[in-house]
């Protein structure tokens, strides 16, 4: 299965998600996550595939790693939560899109306040993991990894948020 990698502006994201969410599932994985994430982002077929991620993994470490799976259940809530960002902020921008016409129109000068991160709501927060559990389990992963990595991918989130 090929995955949709995301682009080079979004890899920092998915990247820093994935390691708050080893600093809670695998912290002794965190040294060595740049050099996954390098190699995932590169080929990531080759890193997940098991007969194929010998030949990728360059770096000599052992591959019963959960770095390169984090990583890609990353990548899809990274996209979600840029997608509900885009909406959240589309529907803040309209009434400031509104008032700036208005003031077009009047030509008054006035300041306009920055609109503000909203955390996610609670029907977000289990849309989060439940992307990041499906993405763990279409990696085939083992039961007990796809919980752990889909409450530790969700968790960072909502302790940053």
């Amino acid at each position: 299965m090929s995955n949709q990698q995301p682009p080079a502006i979004n890899r920092d994201l998915v990247t820093t998600l994935t390691a708050a969410a080893l600093a809670a599932a695998a912290p002794e994985e965190l040294t060595i996550l740049n050099e996954i994430a390098e190699e995932y982002f590169a080929d990531p077929d080759a890193v997940l595939n098991p007969r194929r991620r010998d030949e990728a993994v360059g770096f000599g470490v052992d591959l019963a790693l959960l770095a390169p799976y984090a990583l890609a259940i990353a990548t899809p809530v990274v996209h979600f939560l840029i997608e509900t960002a885009s909406s959240e902020m589309q529907n803040a921008a309209r009434p400031l899109v509104a008032q700036t016409v208005r003031r077009l129109l009047r030509r008054s000068a006035g300041e306009m306040d920055a609109p503000s991160a909203t955390p996610l709501n609670s029907q977000q927060a289990r849309r989060v993991r439940e992307i990041a559990y499906d993405r763990a389990r279409q990696l085939d992963l083992p039961e007990a990894q796809c919980v752990v990595l889909a409450d530790a991918i969700a968790g960072a989130i909502l302790v940053s948020a």
